[in-house]
């Protein structure tokens, strides 16, 4: 995935972000949810952003899609579509985006879908805004990508509404909506949040289905380091707004260069170890974003933390071709610490 010259890189990439900073403006001060982020996703791949609640993942893709509450702004940086400049657009271009060229799943289909009309309409009314055909066409198109997800007798399902689906299948009903105008990009917001791990399994199964029919890249947001590992080809572990670690999905399980990766992986099981381990929580709290360290703002709850760490933030040290952790762990002169934890048989 990361191989090749940089020219050669670039022509992959159908999104790239950098240096990008979002703050909500409050009756408190600056809250900078974003700070300084760069991140790109190539065509066909599977990215995945993980993080604790919190750490920017949703806040950095709504900055992508111009989905920022009133008190929310993009401050700076520079986010491109197929080379096509989408920070500094008019709103009208941007509604030609959205959905047209990105789909987003949200976190809560009860909150994003309407109660009060059937979900043939919700999803008949979507491609008629964004595609020139009329109500039938629409109608036949939103049956057939209805079928896509799994959805069974599609034709009758289009009739009613979403208090009569199961939580499993209004997530199925987000992701027909999503690409129902056939986008680039589908971001994923938690989307097996809620639901049990049959369900999960199934929506994600679904998610790579359609990444491997269709070559649409999605973007996976997730807390969740087991969805990742079954799904995405690379990752960016965001902390406190930035981007801590990021790298393919075996750097980040075998070889991962930052504290806060090695504690997300000592805070999950592994099904896979014959000696059971105990699981170990990442001790303390977040950095209040409305006052950001000077430093790195993973220090005060990591146990190797260096003096350097709380008076500077550190810059991404690349360990690899593509994979850059920002710890100065990884610095020549710093010392070394214990092995970091791995994922065997990823």
């Amino acid at each position: 995935m990361n191989g090749g010259t940089e020219s050669a890189q670039g022509a992959k990439k159908l999104l790239d972000i950098q240096n990008l900073h979002t703050s909500f403006f409050t009756h408190f001060g600056e809250v900078k949810a974003v700070d300084d982020v760069s991140l790109y996703l190539d065509r066909g791949e599977t990215l995945g952003i993980v993080g604790e609640s919190g750490s920017g993942k949703s806040v950095t893709m709504l900055s992508v899609m111009g989905l920022l509450s009133e008190n929310g702004r993009v401050v700076s940086g520079s986010v491109t579509l197929s080379g096509r400049e989408l920070s500094n657009l008019p709103e009208r271009e941007m509604e030609s985006v959205r959905g047209n060229e990105i789909g987003m799943i949200f976190q809560d289909p009860m909150t994003s879908l309407d109660p009060v009309f059937t979900i043939g309409h919700q999803i008949t009314e979507t491609i008629m805004k964004h595609k020139s055909v009329s109500r039938e066409e629409a109608k036949a198109r939103a049956i057939e990508i209805l079928s896509s997800v799994m959805i069974p007798s599609p034709s009758r399902r289009m009739g009613q509404y979403p208090h009569e689906f199961s939580g499993g299948m209004r997530q199925r009903v987000m992701i027909a909506i999503a690409l129902c105008c056939d986008p680039d990009i589908l971001i994923a917001d938690e989307p097996t949040t809620a639901l049990d791990v049959t369900i999960q399994a199934q929506i994600l199964d679904l998610m790579k289905d359609l990444n491997k029919r269709t070559g649409t890249s999605i973007i996976l947001i997730t807390h969740d380091l087991g969805v990742v590992a079954g799904i995405c080809d690379r990752v960016n572990v965001m902390y406190a707004g930035h981007i801590a670690e990021s790298g393919t999905v075996r750097d980040i399980f075998h070889m991962p260069r930052h504290p806060y990766t090695w504690g997300l992986l000592k805070s999950v099981p592994n099904p896979k170890r014959i000696v059971k381990e105990r699981l170990v929580p990442i001790k303390g709290q977040p950095p209040d974003l409305l006052k950001p360290p000077a430093g790195c703002a993973f220090a005060p709850r990591c146990e190797y933390a260096m003096k350097i760490c709380l008076a500077k933030r550190p810059p991404a040290f690349d360990i690899a071709e593509g994979h850059a952790a920002s710890c100065y762990l990884n610095h020549p002169d710093a010392p070394r610490v214990p092995d970091a934890p791995v994922r065997a048989g990823v």
